[in-house]
């Protein structure tokens, strides 16, 4: 595999890896750079990722949401905001930056976003026999929002909001797999406009008597507040895994 590791994570008492499950600062296979600085508010315990995650509420699915044939934007963008339970393969119980253990190609730092993972759900049994195979790699990748925005030549990738991180086949960031954890994105994007996003909060808030949609309106809400929309009519914005 090009690696020095015989492909085997070590999990604590309660059943969890460490696991790197994306990179900031860090090229994914496009070319396109994910910025540090616009995004480290994103991991401060005040931000509504980590609140999440101190909630014990922030799990993963077995694969990313599709957008299906005949699917509306705003459908899609309503399933893609919720984390299915019937379709979880994860817990994540921490989530934090590392700027020391893990090295590019060229033996640069690079800033590596990790996660405590403990295989659970109705997909967990999956990945935990994926996780105990040595010959078998497992890659995450992030499901949120950038806004990005060229540079000298290079796009930069802003992330505004994340929604969680699956477990995919293939890493578009090539650290985010289990090869390369010192104890990845997979290219799938669509174009969202803002009255997109819109129809999907309005269809969250008509079925919101059902309480398991109460957080995916609040990541809903706060996403259009960090995209600095307020409603209506705005400017695209990409939909990133």
């Amino acid at each position: 595999m090009g690696v020095n590791k015989a492909g085997e994570l070590k999990k604590d008492a309660n059943g969890y890896y460490e696991m790197i499950v994306g990179g900031l600062d860090v090229y994914n296979s496009s070319g396109q750079l994910y910025v540090y600085e616009e995004a480290k508010k994103l991991f401060e315990d005040s931000g509504a990722l980590i609140r999440r995650v101190k909630r014990g509420v922030l799990r993963g699915e077995y694969g990313h949401p599709k957008l299906q044939p005949g699917m509306r934007m705003e459908e899609f963008m309503t399933r893609a905001l919720t984390i299915d339970e019937q379709s979880c393969c994860c817990h994540h119980r921490e989530i934090w930056l590392d700027f020391d253990r893990v090295k590019d190609e060229n033996g640069k730092p690079v800033i590596a976003i990790m996660s405590r993972v403990c295989p659970s759900g109705p997909f967990g049994a999956a990945l935990e026999k994926s996780l105990n195979n040595p010959g078998e790699n497992v890659c995450f990748s992030i499901r949120g929002f950038t806004d990005d925005f060229r540079e000298r030549g290079v796009t930069k990738r802003v992330l505004k909001q994340i929604v969680t991180w699956d477990y995919v086949n293939e890493p578009g960031i090539s650290h985010a797999e289990k090869y390369k954890s010192p104890s990845l994105e997979s290219m799938e994007e669509q174009i969202v406009f803002k009255n997109q996003l819109e129809a999907a909060v309005n269809t969250i808030k008509a079925i919101n008597n059902n309480t398991a949609t109460e957080g995916v309106l609040l990541t809903a809400d706060e996403l259009m507040t960090s995209m600095g929309w307020s409603l209506p009519g705005s400017k695209p914005k990409y939909f990133n895994w």
